[in-house]
């Protein structure tokens, strides 16, 4: 009633002045008008404001997820490393396969010899075929193989310790290494056996067996690994007594080991490792 008593008045004081009036009335519209002009964009500001953080928000954890991803270089399938292979998600039976290839002194020379000696999925091989690299010489079929055939291998058994070292990446600290496996050990049976012997890499293994020969025979002992006691897990190569226990008490826990990849549960227990001392295992 007091708002409406009070225009009242005013209208009755400027009866006479029709231009007041005129104003009086349109200053009260402005006002209305402008607080529902004004209420609208105030809202559609915010709204705006908080996309925009959205945006900001979705956009950093984008590249926090990308950032976290590991950064893939070019590299050479024909040295595929084991950590490489664990990023790229290649099994342990895929990386054996490979390295048993190179260890044949053969070569890859294209992403389809990739997917033929590892048995790669059609997906994944076409995730990892743009970061290839294959050497220049890989692409000279004809040249490589008339230099493998001037080489004439030898049996390794009967190396002495100077051929040895005249490998390329085998120094006198390795051959005494494999020397001093073979004599406490016995023959090599199997080139398997020469991931037991410790520095020696996948590169420097394959550049042996360029010159070297293993004649494949039954590597001794056999042992079953599901009867096996600790003390005699303990006489194999690679395998301390500490180990031979954590094997044992694993084995206990499943009940048996019907395939040696079980293995590979174990910490410390890698694939380069495992398929060297399986050459010794049998798991019935």
């Amino acid at each position: 009633m007091g708002v409406f008593f009070l225009a009242k008045r005013l209208l009755l004081f400027y009866a006479k002045d029709h231009l007041s009036i005129f104003l009086f009335l349109s200053s009260i519209l402005g006002i209305i008008a402008l607080s529902l002009f004004r209420s609208p964009k105030y809202n559609t500001t915010a709204e705006a404001v908080l996309e925009t953080r959205a945006t900001e928000l979705a956009l950093i954890d984008s590249l926090r997820a990308v950032a976290a991803q590991p950064k893939r270089y070019r590299f050479n399938p024909n040295f595929l490393s084991s950590y490489n292979a664990y990023l790229w998600g290649l099994s342990d039976s895929s990386l054996t396969a490979l390295e048993q290839f190179r260890a044949k002194n053969l070569w890859l020379r294209s992403a389809a010899d990739f997917q033929r000696v590892t048995g790669v999925s059609d997906s994944l091989l076409e995730a990892m075929a743009p970061y290839f690299k294959f050497p220049a010489w890989t692409q000279q079929a004809k040249k490589v193989s008339s230099f493998n055939k001037n080489i004439v291998k030898k049996d390794l058994n009967k190396a002495s310790a100077a051929a040895l070292d005249s490998v390329y990446g085998i120094g006198p600290v390795l051959a005494g290494r494999i020397l001093g496996f073979k004599e406490r050990y016995g023959n090599f049976g199997d080139s398997l056996q020469l991931r037991l012997i410790y520095g020696l890499k996948p590169k420097t293994r394959a550049e042996l067996l360029k010159h070297f020969y293993i004649e494949e025979s039954v590597v001794e002992p056999q042992l079953n690994f599901n009867e096996v006691a600790a003390s005699d897990l303990a006489t194999l190569p690679g395998i301390n007594f500490e180990m031979a226990k954590e094997l044992v008490i694993f084995r206990r826990l499943r009940g048996r080991v019907s395939e040696p990849t079980e293995l590979l549960k174990l910490d410390g227990v890698t694939a380069d490792w495992l398929a060297g001392i399986a050459v010794y295992l049998q798991f019935n």
